[in-house]
């Protein structure tokens, strides 16, 4: 039997922002911490080919830490941008690492339509 590849979506995952921790009130002693603690969590979730769409606040980092990140994370990565995904702006960040980045994206899936975006919309 083929193996079904799976879609994700995610939000304000904040890697790498150390107050987020207080502000959430998230189980971890530090950014790097949480850092690890996430990625195994989505790794054992995702598997290599499962697409992830991403709606912004992803990390609040530079652009190195960014693209060492995205190589631990499992996934075809697709990000919608947040106010905290600085690391965009940042010349050493490779955008290759996700599939495409957006503002937002109309996704049509199994007869059903999805508006993708950072920000709440009224309806």
């Amino acid at each position: 039997m083929d193996k079904v590849n799976m879609i994700y979506f995610t939000s304000d995952n904040h890697f790498y922002h150390k107050n987020i921790i207080k502000y959430e009130n998230r189980p971890f002693t530090d950014e790097y911490d949480m850092n690890r603690q996430m990625i195994k969590n989505w790794n054992q979730t995702v598997n290599p080919n499962d697409s992830v769409y991403i709606l912004g606040d992803f990390a609040f980092t530079d652009g190195n830490n960014a693209n060492y990140l995205l190589t631990q994370l499992n996934g075809k990565k697709f990000l919608i941008k947040g106010n905290h995904d600085s690391f965009l702006k940042d010349n050493e960040f490779d955008r290759t690492k996700f599939e495409w980045i957006k503002d937002y994206y109309r996704l049509k899936h199994d007869g059903m339509k999805f508006i993708l975006f950072h920000y709440p919309i009224a309806v």
